[in-house]
């Protein structure tokens, strides 16, 4: 390196004139490759690519340019490129290896641009964190939470992540769970149940509404009502449809179960007792 920096320390001192012309390539030099640079932004943003793409390859693309442009000042000076040119694979190994977490992340970040698994104002859930994304950049994707938090995801983790994307489809699905007792009429509480969602204009008709239930759970019996909504309507349906289920069973007498516990014993036996002895055991 320090030979390097010598050899361009005694080509300035030699070259006279040669300074000048040096001067004159390098503004010109600078000149083009802005010209080339807005050229290629250009032919990238009209094919659709995405902005955190686009900007990865300006900036290796302008890396390259001005690079090969210095190389070219200094041969034209007479300075010989091949210190320069060792100079600069130990310092891009150096910066590599020191980087390395970084650069994957940028790769990453190219994956997510090129597969876009997601866009922006969709509403995903990224290994158990969910919010819409407000950003996507080489290194994070930035997620707001309902709850109003700003959240920065590394690309690597969202690619090593289980990734559910619920903006993706137009329609989506609702099943709320409603408790009832073992004892109330099933069947009456279905039809209710199915009303209910049919005067809601919300609820898309096909598919139609279902309502079923089964006796897993040992204090109640769990009806699910399933339909579908589109997605713009997803919370306030479900929020609306909770609460007026349950407003509509109160109202016609059936109620909630709470846990609770039978207690049997068989006639014929015997109880066991327990001697002093054993007591004190």
């Amino acid at each position: 390196m320090e030979q390097t920096l010598n050899e361009i320390m005694n080509a300035v001192r030699n070259s006279g004139l040669d300074i000048v012309t040096v001067l004159i390539v390098l503004f010109l030099g600078i000149l083009i490759i802005r010209n080339i640079l807005r050229i290629i932004k250009a032919g990238l943003v009209s094919g659709k690519m995405d902005n955190a793409l686009v900007n990865f390859f300006l900036t290796l693309i302008r890396f390259v340019l001005y690079l090969l442009l210095v190389m070219y000042c200094l041969s034209y000076l007479g300075v010989s490129l091949t210190g320069l040119v060792t100079m600069v694979t130990a310092l891009t190994l150096s910066i590599g290896l020191a980087l390395q977490n970084i650069i994957a992340g940028v790769a990453n970040g190219i994956m997510l641009a090129v597969t876009h698994p997601f866009k922006i104002n969709d509403y995903v859930d990224i290994g158990g964190t969910a919010g819409t994304v407000q950003e996507i950049s080489l290194l994070h994707t930035v997620l707001n939470t309902p709850d109003g938090r700003h959240v920065y995801i590394p690309n690597s983790s969202v690619f090593s992540s289980t990734l559910i994307n619920v903006s993706t489809n137009d329609l989506r699905r609702i099943d709320i769970n409603i408790n009832t007792d073992y004892d109330a009429d099933q069947e009456k509480i279905r039809k209710i149940l199915l009303k209910l969602a049919d005067k809601d204009e919300r609820i898309l008709k096909s598919p139609a509404p279902q309502d079923h239930y089964n006796m897993t759970d040992a204090s109640s019996v769990i009806h699910v009502l399933r339909f579908w909504v589109e997605k713009a309507d997803y919370w306030d349906v479900t929020w609306d449809m909770t609460e007026q289920a349950f407003e509509v069973l109160k109202s016609k007498g059936y109620t909630v179960p709470f846990p609770q516990v039978t207690v049997s014993y068989r006639p014929g036996e015997k109880k066991k007792t327990r001697t002093k002895k054993e007591v004190k055991k």
